[in-house]
């Protein structure tokens, strides 16, 4: 999940079919993500949480 910054930091809205709510909103999209990169939004990409596994014997 990444999470969009707008640059109007007080814009609440609809952009590219994202929903932003004072100025920040969040995707998984990477196509929307690249998207907002070039339009200049700021961009905060998070690596995905790995799961804890079992293993097995426990």
């Amino acid at each position: 999940m990444a999470k969009i910054k707008a640059p109007n930091k007080n814009y609440t809205g609809v952009s590219a079919g994202v929903s932003f709510v004072k100025g920040e909103a969040e995707t998984d999209d990477k196509w929307l993500i690249g998207w907002f990169k070039n339009k200049g939004y700021e961009v905060e990409e998070n690596q995905p949480k790995k799961r804890a596994t079992k293993k097995e014997g426990d």
